[in-house]
């Protein structure tokens, strides 16, 4: 169970214990919108995480609850990875170097989360795949496992609010033909 943004507790940290006793594991810090923890790769991406936000960091770790940096601001990504305490985890995120969405991970983000022992959740929108064919999602994959991203890859789909996917997917029912394409 996941949150997208903190922003939805109103970035209290008092509340984290109890979205913790409903089973929350993930947690993005922010959304599209930067707020009193972080900038965004969408909104002040040239701030990082406040003294508050690496106090909600840490609070989060305490309750078991790993941060999710999707849509983190890089200096924010950074901030995280000096300060972590254990896995960090890009829920819907993409490779920046075959697809310049500022949503997307350079490599080395890339290999810093994989370093922390956290997952990359392969995104299927189109906007972070950048073509529409399934070779194009494939070749993000492909890219991560050079990294050395055998253990950190998963699939993140971003399936929820997205127009248009890569490669005509419609949703979870078309993940098979990743897998397809994968093999092939």
């Amino acid at each position: 169970l996941s949150m997208e943004g903190a922003d939805l507790i109103e970035c209290d940290i008092t509340k984290i214990e109890t979205v913790a006793s409903w089973g929350v594991r993930l947690m993005n810090p922010v959304w599209n919108r930067s707020n009193v923890l972080s900038g965004t790769n969408l909104e002040e991406s040239d701030r990082g995480l406040s003294d508050y936000g690496r106090e909600f960091i840490r609070e989060l770790y305490r309750h078991h609850i790993y941060p999710d940096v999707s849509h983190l601001s890089d200096r924010g990504f950074w901030d995280l990875i000096e300060m972590a305490e254990g896995p960090i985890v890009a829920s819907h995120s993409n490779s920046r170097a075959l697809c310049p969405h500022r949503r997307n991970l350079t490599d080395e983000q890339f290999c810093a989360i994989r370093d922390s022992g956290g997952v990359v959740g392969l995104n299927f929108y189109l906007s972070f795949v950048g073509e529409s064919s399934m070779d194009a999602l494939v070749d993000h994959v492909e890219h991560f496992l050079a990294l050395g991203g055998e253990k950190t890859l998963c699939l993140g789909g971003d399936l929820d609010g997205c127009e248009v996917l890569a490669a005509d997917m419609q949703g979870i029912q078309d993940v098979p033909r990743l897998y397809e394409a994968l093999v092939a």
